[in-house]
């Protein structure tokens, strides 16, 4: 199963706020992946085993030279919100 981390500076409102819409769009999409929320000190490149991020929030370099790195923020302000969710259901689709 693909694994999805949504990562903000704090770990409690806006990740919640994605993980939430982000789960919803993967069900409505009928993609399945394990969505785990972070805080962005809580991620480390050592125990990547993420497919893709999605974050608002700045994500260390050495993450997006392992994984595709999405901008979340427009899951929060709605502006741009369904190309970012398409974006993430295109990563999952690939092999």
């Amino acid at each position: 199963m693909k694994k999805v981390w949504v990562v903000c500076a704090t770990g409690i409102a806006t990740s919640t706020m994605m993980r939430l819409k982000v789960e919803s769009f993967l069900k409505e999409q009928g993609l399945e992946a394990n969505v785990q929320q972070y805080r962005v000190t809580e991620i480390s490149s050592d125990r990547m085993d993420a497919d893709v991020i999605m974050a608002t929030t700045e994500i260390p370099k050495e993450f997006h030279e392992l994984v595709p790195v999405i901008n979340g923020i427009s899951l929060i302000t709605g502006i741009g919100q369904e190309e970012a969710l398409q974006e993430l259901a295109d990563t999952l689709r690939k092999p």
